[in-house]
This record gives structure tokens, C-alpha cells and sequence, in this order.
């Protein structure tokens, strides 16, 4: 398996429609056929940096989901509202 991660900051007053946001562009889709989890976590300690991460089954859904308009409309808003810190891809290792 693989994973993403999107590490943000998003401004305090965007905060809302940042939510909103994810909560759109997250919505169950034929197009996250092979995803296995998504979750947004918030930093603790530090009000409005979010850890966007997301885990496939293999390496082609998952570029699959990064050719998307649902993923390029996701960074957008990150762009629009905030700050994107970092994108990360990173191996799933079961024990």
C-alpha cells in the first residue's frame, strides 16, 4: 500500500470554508475506487495546520487520484485559503 500526505496552514478566518471544503471534495466517488482511508487531522497546538492524508492500495490508484479534477480542485482551495507546507508519499507497511 501507499499513502499521501498534505500538510497545510490555512488562514484562521478560511477556516470554515476550508472544512466545507474537504468535506466536498472528499465525498465518496467512482474516481476513489482503490482507496482505503482519508483523513484530515489538525496539528495539535497549532489552530488551523491540517495533515490531509490518504492511503491506496497500490501506486496506480494513487496516481490515478493525483491526474483528478477532485485532487487539483483539493490543492486549489489549499492555495485560495491558506498555505500548502508540503506534499509527501510514503509506503503503508502492515505489521
Amino acid at each position: 500500500m501507499v499513502g499521501l500526505e498534505i500538510l497545510v496552514t490555512i488562514q484562521p478566518e478560511k477556516r470554515f470554508e476550508f472544512l466545507q471544503a474537504v468535506e466536498l471534495l472528499t465525498q465518496p466517488k467512482p474516481v476513489n475506487l482503490g482507496c482505503i482511508e482519508q483523513t484530515l487531522f489538525e496539528k495539535t497546538g497549532e489552530p488551523n495546520a491540517f495533515l490531509w492524508r490518504e492511503e491506496w492500495e497500490n501506486d496506480e490508484f494513487l496516481n490515478t487520484r493525483q491526474q483528478t479534477e477532485q485532487f487539483r480542485s483539493l490543492l486549489g482551495a489549499v492555495e485560495v485559503l491558506g498555505a500548502l507546507i508540503r506534499i509527501r508519499k510514503f509506503t503503508v507497511i502492515k505489521a
